[in-house]
């Protein structure tokens, strides 16, 4: 079976966590939906998922709701979906 939808959402995931699942999303091909949802991911975090974004044309839907991504990692996701557009 295919994985196409990943729920990591309350898992105590912080920024060194979401590093090495942003290096997976860099050459993952069939999730297309990642819910991080409720987790400690910060601005570093943030940034490290949206430099795999860059690269992953799979991901039609990203929760990252309830974690402690700040003003500065706020700016990371948008400016990696313009190069993904």
């Amino acid at each position: 079976a295919t994985v196409t939808h990943l729920d990591l959402n309350y898992n105590i995931i912080v920024d060194v966590s979401a590093q090495h699942i942003a290096e997976v999303l860099k050459v993952n091909a069939t999730v297309a939906k990642l819910d991080l949802s409720c987790n400690g991911i910060g601005a570093v975090g943030a940034q490290h998922i949206a430099e795999a974004l860059k690269v992953n044309a799979t991901i039609t839907k990203l929760n990252l709701c309830s974690n402690e991504i700040d003003a500065v990692g706020t700016q990371h996701i948008p400016e990696a979906l313009k190069v993904n557009a």
